[in-house]
């Protein structure tokens, strides 16, 4: 169940837990202690590196933006719900019509600040300190420095450049300015290098470790930052690193792949975990993971909240034959989970009685829809992890990367297209499209495609787009605490 935790001042914002997995990674009870004795031994230290993984499972980005933006506004999906005023922050950004003062890009900047404040402290508090034992002080400043990078690359997605944060602030350090785009990248590259040269490989960790931060998550994350900037050398020598290393493959069922029991599995190179702490009453939203039942569908037989519906657009791009969108998208009529005790039907389309707010012709999202007897009591607690990055992705971005650099991209493409039984992409005369579209196929409804068509010069396929928009604006309330701040031409 959730833990509450009273916290000092000097501890604020260090250390706190409600992240973990079903082998009990980072279900640590966390005590209250004022920081200039808390870094006492390695189990208190590695208590602290606990609470910087903790933000990363929070509700208002991962839960909810990441796939608002990366799904929503781009062209794979509506936002869905009951109507245009359901979840209001949804359809004005799908609409580009997102404002300084959208309350959810606000939260979302101060829980990824708050991450990186906990992971500054840990490794203030970590580093040289006698009390803790280098092997020990390595691993949590590495596990520590990965997190940092990771919250940072969550704010240069939606905001672009940000005030870089590298050690725990002086008050009078808080109105510092945004830093050039360059070094945000180059910061958060660094900080990815050096966790790299310390962090464990997934083959060696323990069935309970996993879920921890590692050198392949690390090197994924480079990756994509190389991608992002179109380092494209960087970018496929890294990942043919990390495909040549044989720490992980294609889960062999596509099917397979969004579910509990291929949690942390050998296609997840970075889960964020999730947990059902079986809540008798209205749980805590940063506790397990809401995804679910958000993108159910909304007819009451069906009991969800029906968002992030997919659109025809994306249905049509699958080509016949392809596997993954029965995996993708669920439409009107399908039965789930056929001959068990979980058998449901699953209704999509509009019905006066039974789902008023549904389109006449709808699709709802299946990556993720859980089976009946996997479903929490609570709405706010499944278990399921969100797959950030997973092996096909990094397939995917070397074959990418090997376009642009003329050298083979056909072998880590058609090795994604075989594990669903697909030879040659049809599209294989125009390398770049053919890559576009696995990737479309592939990670579709995963908050994946706004960023791939903004990153590749074709934001002009999402009706609205302009390239001014390609950051959300900044929160009201930091450019009024901070009035260094400068805000986005949104």
């Amino acid at each position: 169940m959730k833990r509450h935790f009273t916290y000092t001042i000097s501890l604020l914002l260090i250390i706190g837990l409600t992240y973990c997995n079903p082998e009990n990674f980072l279900d640590v009870d966390v005590p209250s202690i004022d920081q200039k004795t808390y870094f006492s031994s390695d189990e208190t230290a590695y208590n602290a590196v606990v609470g910087v993984y903790d933000p990363a499972g929070w509700m208002e980005y991962i839960q909810y933006l990441d796939w608002a933006i990366g799904d929503v506004v781009s062209d794979d999906a509506i936002k869905g719900g009951g109507g245009d005023s359901d979840q209001a922050n949804i359809y004005d950004m799908e609409h580009f019509r997102a404002t300084p003062e959208t309350s959810t890009l606000a939260t979302v900047w101060e829980q990824n600040y708050e991450g990186i404040n906990r992971a500054n402290r840990v490794i203030e508090g970590v580093k040289d300190n006698s009390n803790i034992s280098l092997e020990s002080q390595q691993r949590f400043i590495a596990e520590a420095t990965f997190m940092r990078a990771y919250y940072y690359f969550c704010l240069i997605k939606v905001f672009g450049a940000f005030p870089i944060v590298d050690h725990v602030l002086e008050p009078s350090e808080y109105t510092a300015p945004r830093n050039t785009l360059e070094q945000c990248w180059e910061f958060i590259e660094q900080d990815l290098q050096d966790a790299m040269a310390v962090l464990p490989h997934k083959k060696d960790m323990p069935s309970s470790e996993l879920g921890r931060a590692t050198w392949g998550a690390a090197a994924a994350f480079l990756t994509k930052a190389y991608i992002f900037q179109e380092k494209w050398e960087k970018a496929e020598e890294l990942s043919k690193q990390i495909v040549d290393s044989g720490e992980y493959d294609l889960q062999p069922n596509y099917g397979d792949l969004f579910t509990i029991e291929t949690d942390n599995g050998i296609e997840s190179v970075f889960d964020i975990q999730l947990k059902d702490f079986g809540m008798s009453q209205w749980g805590d939203e940063n506790e397990g993971s809401m995804v679910e039942i958000y993108h159910r569908s909304r007819d009451d037989r069906n009991g969800g909240w029906g968002f992030d519906q997919p659109t025809q657009n994306l249905y049509d791009e699958f080509e016949s034959g392809d596997i993954r969108r029965e995996w993708t998208i669920i439409k009107h009529g399908d039965v789930l989970w056929e001959g068990t005790p979980d058998e449901e039907v699953i209704y999509t389309n509009y019905d006066p009685v039974h789902n008023p707010d549904a389109p006449t012709i709808g699709y709802c999202k299946r990556k993720g829809t859980l089976p009946k007897s996997q479903r929490p009591d609570m709405t706010d607690a499944a278990s399921l992890n969100i797959r950030v990055i997973r092996f096909a992705d990094v397939l995917l971005w070397q074959a990418e990367a090997a376009v642009h650099n003329g050298s083979d991209w056909q072998t880590p493409l058609n090795r994604v297209r075989a594990r669903v039984g697909l030879g040659e992409s049809p599209y294989k005369s125009n390398p770049l499209q053919a890559v576009y579209h696995e990737r479309r196929v592939e990670l579709a409804m995963e908050s994946h495609r706004y960023w791939d068509l903004v990153r590749t010069g074709r934001g002009s396929l999402m009706e609205g787009y302009t390239d001014n928009k390609r950051y959300l604006p900044i929160p009201q309330i930091q450019i009024s605490l901070n009035p260094n701040l400068a805000q986005n031409p949104y």
